[in-house]
């Protein structure tokens, strides 16, 4: 009787199933991990707009307190750098999408919809990307 001997190894067949399964497996996950970046990214976009909204908030509150009767709009810090300054802030957190400080602000005497500030004072902050969230609407609307 005869041993028939097999040697290890894949056949062809073998590969070509093989590669087939990691290329639709990789074409389904990438799309996947681009989705979760996004999430992260708006997830601290989120929670930097909110940390400094908080701190003009306070900025706003010490300062109606302790000098009442001036027009509102003097209640507000003049800039990003006085709420780092004044110890409202660490520091100015970085857009997650720009990966820079370069935060766009508000004036309390602007036009609500108006895309150009005078630049007054600090009322709100927005991002300066033009990119839209999932949705479609965009990140400085938040």
């Amino acid at each position: 009787m005869r041993i028939i001997e097999r040697k290890s190894g894949l056949t062809l067949i073998e590969l070509i199933v093989c590669t087939l399964i990691i290329g639709i497996l990789s074409t389904t996950a990438v799309p996947l991990a681009k989705n979760v970046v996004r999430k992260q990214k708006e997830s601290m976009l989120r929670d930097h707009l909110k940390e400094m909204r908080k701190a003009i908030d306070r900025y706003y509150e010490k300062k109606a307190g302790a000098a009442p009767g001036l027009e509102d709009a003097q209640y507000y810090p003049l800039n990003l750098d006085e709420l780092v300054e004044q110890r409202y802030l660490r520091r100015i957190p970085l857009d997650p999408f720009t990966e820079k400080a370069d935060w766009q602000t508000r004036s309390s005497t602007d036009e609500p919809e108006s895309a150009i500030s005078n630049r007054q004072n600090v009322f709100d902050v927005y991002s300066a990307t033009t990119e839209g969230d999932l949705r479609g609407q965009p990140y400085c609307k938040w």
